[in-house]
């Protein structure tokens, strides 16, 4: 249930406070959460604790910085290939995903991450008796922090690779590990970009280990942002490719300048934006 009292929105059990305007857009998000979770039977809970993650990065920018502090938290990490071996190096506690599952890497490394062990603990619902019940009975554990970044596609189709090279630049594992934490967001954090490492740290060194639900929330736009653009470039080339294009044609803008004026109080600001990763005129 939710009510209003002395000026926040008190949501239980267990009883949340959070402060967002009464009868603002924040204040009908938080309520369409709520009762999405009502729905399944499953918790409110502000705080999640960060115990396991799960890493599996194209991009190892910022990754020794990100395995010492996982290290020094003491975090279990579930990871793969390359990435596993660097985290080792930095000093984490590190399971294979291939031995957690049961299921080697196969098709030439097409096939990691896909299996119920993985996508179980990405979005299983917390608090909920038949969800924890079954998760017990497959030997499923919760992930609480995801970090995961993209074959680079773009990079590929701009240095002209061929329809192969570029085919098997589409990330799969990748997206669907995004979607499903930055589903699961009552739950899950999910850091689809090394820029967001910094963030995600001061967060869990500021609350005792764990993330809030509105900093999880924060991250899962992010990644819908994210995926949202992968895909139109996908789409976007693979239309160039056949001989009948889609009826539907998807572009992704991505802010370069955010602008001070040209919007109501209420409303976020405008911006001038680049397409489909493209670079602005000046």
């Amino acid at each position: 249930q939710a009510i209003w009292l002395k000026g926040k929105l008190r949501v239980g059990p267990p009883c949340i406070d959070f402060c967002v305007p009464h009868g603002s857009l924040q204040s009908y998000l938080l309520l369409a959460m709520v009762g999405t979770l009502v729905a399944v039977g499953g918790e409110v809970v502000d705080k999640v604790q960060v115990k396991t993650a799960l890493v599996s990065v194209y991009d190892k920018t910022g990754l020794k910085e990100l395995g010492e502090f996982l290290a020094a938290q003491k975090v279990h990490v579930l990871s793969t290939g390359g990435t596993a071996a660097k985290l080792r190096e930095y000093g984490c506690t590190v399971q294979d995903v291939a031995d957690y599952t049961g299921s080697p890497e196969i098709l030439d490394g097409r096939v990691k991450t896909l299996h119920p062990k993985v996508h179980g603990g990405l979005l299983a619902a917390r608090g909920v008796e038949k969800h924890e019940k079954e998760m017990a009975e497959h030997g499923i554990m919760p992930i609480d922090l995801v970090i995961v970044n993209l074959y680079p596609f773009r990079e590929a189709v701009a240095k002209g690779g061929d329809f192969a090279h570029c085919i098997e630049n589409i990330d799969i594992g990748g997206p669907c590990m995004i979607r499903a934490s930055a589903k699961n967001n009552a739950s899950v954090t999910i850091c689809s970009s090394p820029s967001q490492y910094g963030k995600m740290m001061e967060q869990v060194r500021e609350n005792g280990g764990s993330t809030t639900w509105a900093f999880r929330k924060n991250m899962a736009a992010a990644a819908y942002a994210l995926t949202a653009a992968y895909d139109a470039s996908v789409s976007q080339w693979m239309a160039t490719q056949v001989t009948e294009p889609p009826p539907t044609k998807t572009v992704a803008f991505e802010i370069e300048r955010p602008l001070k004026y040209g919007c109501n109080p209420h409303q976020l600001p405008a911006g001038l934006c680049a397409v489909n990763g493209g670079e602005v005129p000046f």
